[in-house]
């Protein structure tokens, strides 16, 4: 086989791309003026913003329009419209860190990357992952730094792992799952919000048609996303069209968010239409969405975060019988059936240790009176349950602020199994266990590439999960006085996915060699399983997977210094964990308000 150009065709128009033999950098080394030298890091092939669809306000992507000359893929495109990543800000906070602040933003961001060993030959059929990034719904972009697979890939083929990595945009806060009646009514199919999701469909279906021109193949593609990513690849398991084969949900599940009705899936909607200046009981519908889709995007956005609560984004649920509805029920009871895309066989889950630090020290969650208030949201009857599992039968025994590490806070716990660990534990044991009525294990490529959801979903057999649980991070966090505090947060796993590696080489230069070597091996650990994963369907020979059933169910704990064991599962099936749903908002067929909250 003859290697790969770096022009490429694709279905809209040929792309161009680069050859990157360069360390991760704040800016493309494509555009470097003048000219970089070549590098001393093995070759990686780019093709960024890549445009894979286009879609006007509160509308569904269309294909974006075609071109006929190469259109140079050399540097990140524009970001979707969003208020600033907790996340990022607090990571920013370490040397190494890259903060891409030159990005530009845009409502016309509809882009992906691929990124491709430098050795990738025409005709080749590598296993490809699509990264789908969290951000609560809020925020996101492919172009940040702890999200950039250069690393990974590069690693990946020094191990002999090679595979090709793609990133999408997707539109996200009100730009992305705003819904309403007036959006319903004025849609052809009835259909209102989940824009976003809809930009996520898009751009694996545009994976599916391009990705052989790069070297890769399409009945080999792993989605993988963490938090809101992995909540949205957990709601395509039921989306009846062949998207990828493999997913790899980093602490999120069906649940970690809400499905609710159209007229509850945007709480915000009146209140932005009278900041805008709308009277609502005079407006007519179209005059409501017109005063919307006049406002410009920085307004609309200020608005959005002026207004926005942490349960205050969630996808809308669609009409049933309605053409190319396909969220019109709660997800994760149809999982919990057996509903599943029946080609989606192997699927990874997993959280790290501290989950609910960052949200119980955003919410206040720390101390005596802030949790028995929290508390009193759910069923009268729970509540002594809950309180006796945090504090241990003793109410006196919740720690004042301060006295104790915030991940040991009861708060902190609460959180953690609410919105990560017990979703994903419900969602790990849908998938493993046989679903009630017939089983089919026929998965053809002459398959339609869509169909009915519950048709076919209905047959679904049984598929492997393997589940994880992350205690560890990159050194220079673990000894941050600010980020010390969290323990293995909420987000801490996403350097070690993606080898970040600027942010422990520096340690290396200071002094701080094993440190450096130890975060290392622990991105090598993490990494290799996610790719070998993408490229036999089995992560680890030495990692079981995941039997509800058994006496001992167990997950791959992840430590310091890449060091890893198998570890029996706590909670492991429902009769075992709290049900930690707020009054009124319990699980039933409708899919009415799933409980989830989270922000980053």
């Amino acid at each position: 086989m003859a290697p790969l150009g770096l022009a490429v065709d694709t279905q809209y128009g040929p792309v161009q791309g680069f050859a990157d033999t360069h360390r991760l950098q704040l800016t493309s080394p494509a555009l470097a003026q003048p000219p970089l030298p070549l590098g001393d890091r093995k070759p990686v092939h780019k093709w960024l913003a890549i445009p894979y669809a286009q879609a006007h306000r509160f509308n569904r992507p269309v294909p974006p329009h075609p071109w006929s000359h190469p259109q140079p893929c050399l540097e990140f495109g524009t970001q979707f419209p969003q208020p600033p990543s907790n996340t990022e800000l607090l990571l920013a906070r370490l040397p190494g860190f890259l903060m891409r602040t030159h990005i530009a933003t845009s409502e016309h961001s509809h882009f992906v990357n691929v990124f491709a060993p430098g050795d990738v030959q025409q005709g080749e059929d590598l296993p490809v992952l699509v990264w789908v990034y969290g951000g609560a719904l809020n925020n996101g972009d492919s172009a940040r730094f702890f999200y950039d697979p250069t690393e990974l890939v590069r690693d990946s083929a020094s191990r002999n792992q090679r595979c090709i990595v793609v990133t999408l945009n997707y539109r996200t806060n009100i730009f992305g799952f705003c819904a309403s009646q007036d959006l319903v009514d004025e849609d052809p199919q009835g259909l209102a919000g989940n824009y976003g999701l809809y930009d996520v469909v898009a751009a694996l279906e545009w994976v599916q048609h391009n990705i052989r021109n790069f070297g890769g193949s399409p009945d080999r593609v792993t989605a993988f996303g963490q938090s809101a990513g992995a909540f949205l690849i957990s709601h395509l398991l039921v989306s009846g069209k062949r998207l990828f084969q493999r997913a790899i949900c980093q602490s999120g599940a069906a649940n970690t968010m809400m499905l609710r009705p159209v007229d509850k899936a945007y709480p915000a909607y009146d209140s932005i239409l009278t900041s805008l200046g709308v009277d609502l009981p005079t407006s007519t519908p179209s005059s409501r969405l017109a005063a919307l889709r006049a406002a410009p995007p920085s307004a609309l956005l200020a608005q959005h975060v002026a207004t926005h609560s942490l349960s205050g984004l969630s996808l809308a649920l669609e009409p049933a019988g309605v053409e190319g509805a396909v969220w019109t029920r709660d997800t994760m009871a149809r999982l919990e059936r057996g509903e599943r895309d029946e080609w989606v066989r192997e699927v990874v889950l997993g959280v790290t240790e501290d989950e609910g630090t960052i949200f119980a020290q955003m919410l206040g969650l720390t101390s005596p009176g802030a949790f028995t208030q929290y508390t009193s949201q759910f069923p009268p009857s729970l509540v002594p349950r809950i309180r006796a599992h945090y504090l241990g039968g003793d109410d006196a025994a919740h720690p004042e602020p301060g006295t104790v590490p915030l991940a040991q806070t009861p708060g902190a716990r609460l959180l953690a199994d609410q919105i990560f660990v017990h979703p994903v534990l419900d969602q790990a044991c849908a998938l493993a266990r046989l679903a009630p009525g017939p089983t089919s294990t026929s998965s053809t490529s002459s398959a339609p590439a869509a169909t009915s959801s519950a048709a076919a979903a209905s047959a679904a057999p049984p598929a492997r999960v393997w589940l994880y649980r992350l205690r560890t991070g990159p050194s220079s966090l673990r000894a941050h006085p600010v980020a010390s505090q969290l323990g293995s947060f909420h987000s801490i796993d996403l350097p070690l996915v993606f080898n970040s590696r600027s942010l422990w080489e520096g340690d290396a230069a200071s002094g701080r060699e094993d440190e450096a070597r130890g975060d290392e091996r622990t991105a090598e650990e993490v990494g290799r399983r996610w790719v070998r994963f993408a490229i036999e369907g089995e992560p680890d020979p030495s990692w079981p997977t995941f039997d509800p059933s058994s006496s001992s169910p167990s997950h791959l704990v992840f430590d310091h210094d890449g060091a890893t064991h198998v570890e029996r599962v706590e909670g492991a099936t429902k009769a075992d964990r709290l049900e930690l749903h707020f009054a009124g908002m319990a699980e039933d067929d409708e899919g009415d308000e799933v409980l989830g909250t989270t922000d980053e």
